[in-house]
């Protein structure tokens, strides 16, 4: 740790409280549930203050398992679970809970700040995961022991407020701006969405306008529909041809920063029948992406589709981008796909559903005339998502930008009158019970 201010000192987790666990009632004892106390299970740590909780419990439960009751102001943190791959959730509880046990309580002594500590942790996020979090476990936990030896840096009780209250400001314009770009986002959705209903209404150009543009069926435009089929995993390979799967059609575009590899053996036919085209049309037609839409907009060698997606390959009468900008319509393919995958069951597209979509098709002059406008629209309203998404990032940066400042004593003034924390420490280290395992009754 770097060197600290005057009246700083470093202190372990273990020395700022009371810590203990919790446990999970009998689900088989239903006077156990239904009660009025809460108890906070990793699902609940999605917020940074507690107040309510998916799962309530009842007296009877905490006196006849291992749930504890814990303090209002406690530090809870997440112990167990697969979040700690990439996060360290924590949280002030503002009632009084119980919590399960893939979490732990920090009651804090006397003399420290919750929200200090609770912002201390995030900002130690990166270090907390890599030093704490035990290894070859099929879900994540914390080395406990690690945990408890962690230093996190301690100013004065005044200052520790002084910081706190700085960090709230600052985050709570960071918050603001952040909200504002999220309905910019939104608003841009709904025009990206407007442009598209006017583009297949005929109304967006001058060439384009839709007077009786002839309503066909899709499977009659396409010289080919197919999709792809099981068994691909046998063909995986970390180099060779390209393999296109759901998630590379997720942003209703065709994504190969993910991309996987396969080398088929000469003998195999899918390589004919799934292999992809230059202009073909990839629709998303099993699991959460379904739906979502992609062209081939390059020459991408040999690259071929996977069981979740289907190809369509457009006729001389419909123009690839035509189909794209159609199926990506709310009001237009989008709607009927969505309509036929969530109908019944789980959601899913058979390629019977895409040949009975309802396509405009105008004449290929006018198809052009409106691929034309709306692209360059479009493409203004990418460029406008694009930098919302980067000062999005920015706030991501300026947030740990302040906690570096706020944790090594740049953020605010330190007043030589407060007490030092070192006197705090020896009292707290006087003072802090050694926590008791609790028996079941």
């Amino acid at each position: 740790m770097t060197e600290l201010p005057e009246g700083w000192i470093s202190v372990q987790l273990r020395d700022l409280g009371k810590w203990q666990g919790g446990g999970t009632p009998s689900k088989a004892r239903p006077e156990f549930w239904g009660g009025s106390i809460p108890w906070v299970s990793p699902k609940d740590m999605k917020t940074n203050t507690i107040t309510t909780t998916i799962d309530r419990i009842t007296p009877q439960a905490v006196a006849g398992s291992a749930a504890n009751l814990v303090p209002p102001g406690s530090i809870l943190i997440v112990t167990r679970s697969g979040i700690l791959a990439h996060s360290f959730p924590a949280a002030v509880n503002a009632v009084e809970v119980t919590v399960n046990q893939d979490l732990k309580a920090l009651a804090p002594s006397s003399g420290l700040s919750s929200e200090f500590i609770r912002l201390a942790l995030k900002a130690f996020e990166r270090a907390i995961l890599n030093e704490c979090v035990k290894d070859g476990t099929t879900v994540h936990s914390i080395e406990l022991p690690a945990l408890m030896e962690f230093e996190i840096p301690l100013p004065p009780l005044p200052e520790q407020h002084r910081i706190v209250a700085k960090i709230e400001a600052l985050f709570s314009e960071l918050d603001a701006g952040q909200d504002s770009l999220t309905r910019a986002q939104a608003q841009l959705k709904l025009y990206r969405q407007s442009l598209l209903k006017a583009a297949f209404q005929g109304r967006l150009t001058a060439r384009s306008k839709n007077e009786g543009w002839p309503v066909v069926r899709l499977g009659d435009e396409l010289v080919f529909l197919t999709s792809g089929s099981r068994g691909w995993a046998d063909y995986y390979s970390d180099k060779g041809d390209t393999f296109i799967r759901a998630q590379n059609l997720k942003h209703d575009r065709l994504d190969l920063s993910d991309i996987a590899f396969v080398r088929l053996p000469k003998s195999a036919k899918e390589g004919t029948r799934t292999r992809v085209q230059l202009g073909d049309v990839l629709v998303t037609i099993t699991g959460a992406n379904v739906t979502k839409s992609g062209l081939v907009k390059n020459d991408l060698g040999l690259a071929y589709v996977s069981q979740h997606v289907a190809l369509c390959r457009p006729s001389g009468r419909l123009r690839p981008e035509f189909l794209y900008l159609f199926l990506l319509s709310e009001t237009g393919g989008r709607r009927q796909l969505n309509a036929a995958a969530y109908g019944a069951g789980k959601p899913g597209l058979n390629l019977e559903n895409i040949r009975n979509v309802q396509i405009p098709l105008p004449t290929l002059q006018e198809q052009d005339a409106v691929i034309e406008r709306v692209d360059a629209l479009l493409s203004n309203a990418d460029n406008l998502v694009d930098a919302l998404t980067d000062e999005k990032v920015k706030i991501v940066a300026l947030r740990q930008s302040i906690l570096k400042k706020a944790f090594s004593g740049q953020l605010v003034p330190q007043d030589p009158s407060d007490e030092p924390a070192s006197a705090l420490l020896t009292r707290l280290r006087d003072t802090t019970p050694t926590p008791r395992r609790k028996t079941k009754a």
